[in-house]
């Protein structure tokens, strides 16, 4: 393992993968059988969440060359905000706040998606200053 928080991340990125399909994932469909807004929210970031451990296993267990390291970590980083950014600024969702999507999953995907972009900063950080 090259780099100490690669693990961190991966763990975080598996559970926001795994956390937004379980515990706190989006509202139910409708009684029709149609699903809500945010339920593309939810399916988003899930995909978001599997890219990022995907990153974060080639970082944690592959042997790379500093240039494609840094490539990957700054992916990450940007992957991360566009996680924590996706549920109610980038993608639309329930308009009430009492909603389990509003209530439950936009917290989560806020906090987890935030603490993976610090943890792909200070990754990056500690690789550029070996360059």
């Amino acid at each position: 393992m090259k780099n100490k928080w690669n693990l961190a991340t991966l763990v975080l990125a598996v559970l926001l993968a795994l956390g937004v399909m379980t515990f706190f994932k989006a509202c139910g469909p409708a009684e029709d059988g149609t699903f809500m807004h945010c339920h593309d929210v939810q399916l988003c970031v899930f995909a978001l969440g599997l890219c990022l451990a995907g990153l974060s296993l080639v970082l944690s267990f592959f042997p790379l060359f500093l240039p494609v390291r840094l490539f990957l970590e700054g992916a990450g980083l940007v992957l991360s905000a566009a996680a924590a950014l996706l549920p109610g600024r980038l993608m639309p969702m329930c308009m009430m706040e009492t909603m389990r999507c509003q209530a439950l999953m936009k917290p989560f995907v806020t906090l987890t998606a935030c603490l993976l972009a610090i943890l792909f900063a200070v990754s990056l950080a500690g690789d550029l200053r070996k360059r």
